[in-house]
């Protein structure tokens, strides 16, 4: 896959229970909520998932902040959606959370994986 065919050509919120994206080769693909929640590329939600790789911090000090957990209505809850540079969206769930970069080739790998549509 060229790169060009990595860039969407439509991006659509879908309220705050997903987004859909059309691709240059025609696939539209319908990303719930939940699917772009649990694939998460942050540090902190890859911890979450057993990705211990940004477990550490560099300076080896335990962390100070406790986390409140939220309601799982409000970690679904899309709330924004905008891009990142030429190459990632940034989505704010309606828990606060914003911190994951989600690359246009995670998003089209989480769309094979939930199966894209051509139309």
């Amino acid at each position: 896959m060229n790169q060009s065919s990595l860039i969407p050509t439509e991006i659509r919120r879908n309220g705050t229970a997903g987004i859909t994206i059309r691709w240059p080769d025609g696939a539209l693909v319908s990303l719930p909520s939940e699917v772009l929640r649990r694939g998460c590329p942050c540090a902190e939600c890859r911890e979450r998932r057993g990705d211990t790789s940004h477990a550490k911090p560099l300076t080896g000090k335990k962390r100070a902040l406790t986390i409140l957990e939220s309601t799982a209505q409000e970690e679904l809850a899309l709330q924004e959606i905008w891009g990142v540079g030429q190459y990632a969206l940034g989505i704010r769930w309606g828990d606060g959370h914003s911190s994951g970069i989600y690359p246009f080739s995670l998003l089209r790998e989480l769309g094979s994986e939930s199966g894209e549509k051509r139309s």
